[in-house]
C-alpha cells in the first residue's frame, strides 16, 4: 500500500526537527506492508469513527511520537491524519478534527 501524508499531518512534521522527521516517516514507512496487522498499531474510536493509532517509539531516548492512520481501500492508501508526540497522542479531542 502506498502512504499519503494529508496536509494537517504534514504541518505536524514540519514542526518537528529534522532528524525526527526522518525518523519517523522511516517507521511510517514500515505500515506499508501490514498497515493492520503491525503489533504497534491499534484500532481506537475518535467521535464516531475508527481510526488507526501507530506507536512510535525509540528503545533510548525521547522519541515517542503517535501516528493517526485510516486505510482508504478504493485508493490502496493508508492515509496517515496526524502525528503527535505521545503526551499528546491519547488527547482525541486533539485529533477529532483530523479524522
Amino acid at each position: 500500500m502506498d502512504v499519503k501524508i494529508k496536509d494537517k499531518a504534514v504541518k505536524d512534521l514540519e514542526n518537528l526537527e529534522k532528524d525526527i522527521k526522518s525518523w519517523i516517516l522511516d517507521k511510517i514507512g514500515d505500515l506499508e506492508d501490514e498497515p493492520t496487522k503491525h503489533d504497534k498499531a491499534k484500532i481506537i474510536r475518535v467521535g464516531r469513527s475508527q481510526v488507526y493509532r501507530y506507536k512510535m517509539k525509540k528503545e533510548r531516548g525521547d522519541l515517542d511520537y503517535r501516528a493517526i492512520y485510516d486505510i482508504n481501500q478504493e485508493e490502496n492508501q493508508i492515509e496517515i491524519k496526524a502525528v503527535f508526540h505521545r503526551d499528546q497522542g491519547y488527547e482525541k479531542e486533539l485529533i477529532s478534527d483530523r479524522v
